[in-house]
């Protein structure tokens, strides 16, 4: 599916698609260099890349992609990777391949998605892929086409991930529409009311709404008598349960235009297998937190902390979150993995790390070897007053 609005969407880069930026960025380059280890070749996919740059000369997917690469090929040049980019609108695919040219490893390609998903499956089997799918309607999305990819999980080792942007207020509306059921009215205290989706002038067919998340299960979500943010967010839910099938980690994090919204524009979903990916995803997502978190900054300083924990947790919870996980001996690296997919986007990785540490020397942790400088292969276990 093709983008539907026309473009002056990309005339200016809204605040909450930089968030979306900052996760892309902040994932690639440490995700390139681990990947790298496997010496396989590195194929990144961007699925939906509209021209590669905004009006207003904020960069998109593809050039964030592309530059973040060329900055590590400066240190690794003979490093195998390389880049796909998909745009279905002749418009903006020529805006694109322009911009791209430029990057020997890149190759821009009109159509759409799915005209190529046999050739990113046919390079699954020897190359190590990353999927950036970040389709503009949630139409753009074919869920058994794209699990032809995935399914190479269950037959090789090859590394796949993908890292989805999922509209399920979008499909919400669709899918209600398409059962002939009340939909609601956006409201501005719970949700951006900027129509950037199209706005549905007939609605979509139920078995089109089938082909986006693989099957009819979405249909009691919204059946049901629950409210449209609690359907939102089961319904983001069931994508992730359908991500599992394929991927051991998977975490999903809420896109919001503003930190009083309890309906996000969208939510990013990120599927991997590998337990470093999901740390690594984490602390780009709590970065994209803490942008969040000062939109909702007070213009004065405040004694405490006036924001509500979802924006700023309480770094004085982590510590009994800790105990609570090391009743008995644990490796370090598992207790700050449990806590990262128990606490998804909450605290980074080196904040967990030094919390241990600190509890080391105050000797409400005791470790193995007896030691306060550990690595996460020593076991870890409270210490019972």
């Amino acid at each position: 599916m093709s983008h539907k609005a026309d473009n002056s969407f990309f005339d200016k880069k809204r605040q909450w698609s930089k968030r979306k930026d900052v996760i892309l960025k902040s994932y690639l380059t440490p995700y390139i260099s681990k990947i790298a280890t496997r010496s396989d070749p590195i194929l990144i996919v961007d699925a939906f890349a509209g021209p590669g740059k905004f009006s207003d000369e904020e960069l998109g997917s593809p050039l964030i992609i592309c530059q973040s690469i060329q900055e590590i090929l400066s240190r690794r040049p003979s490093l195998p990777v390389s880049v796909i980019c998909v745009e279905a609108e002749k418009e903006l695919y020529s805006k694109l391949s322009g911009l791209i040219e430029e990057f020997p490893f890149a190759e821009a390609k009109c159509g759409e998605f799915g005209d190529y998903i046999e050739e990113i499956e046919e390079k699954a089997r020897n190359h190590s892929v990353f999927l950036y799918v970040d389709p503009f309607t949630v139409e753009g999305i074919e869920w058994d086409r794209m699990d032809s990819i995935f399914q190479h999980l269950s037959v090789s080792n090859m590394s796949i991930e993908v890292l989805m942007n999922f509209n399920a207020p979008s499909f919400v509306r669709r899918g209600l529409a398409a059962l002939k059921l009340a939909i609601p009215e956006s409201d501005p205290k719970i949700e951006d009311t900027e129509e950037i989706d199209a706005t549905i002038i007939t609605p979509p067919s139920i078995n089109r709404l089938n082909v986006v998340v693989g099957g009819d299960w979405w249909q009691a979500i919204l059946k049901s008598s629950t409210g449209f943010p609690d359907k939102v967010q089961k319904l983001t839910n069931g994508v992730c349960d359908r991500l599992s099938q394929r991927f051991k980690e998977v975490c999903q994090h809420p896109i919001k235009a503003l930190p009083h919204h309890t309906v996000p524009k969208y939510s990013l979903i990120f599927g991997s297998r590998h337990s470093d990916a999901l740390i690594l995803m984490n602390d780009a997502m709590v970065k994209s937190r803490q942008m969040l978190a000062e939109l909702a900054k007070p213009k004065e300083p405040t004694l405490f902390e006036m924001r509500p924990t979802d924006l700023v947790p309480d770094i004085e919870e982590l510590p009994p979150i800790i105990i609570e996980h090391t009743s008995c001996p644990t490796q370090r690296g598992v207790v700050i993995l449990d806590i990262i997919r128990k606490y998804f986007g909450q605290f980074a990785f080196k904040e967990i790390r030094g919390c241990i540490e600190q509890m080391l020397k105050e000797g409400k942790l005791k470790s193995e070897t007896g030691k306060v400088r550990i690595n996460d292969k020593i076991r870890i276990v409270t210490v019972k007053k």
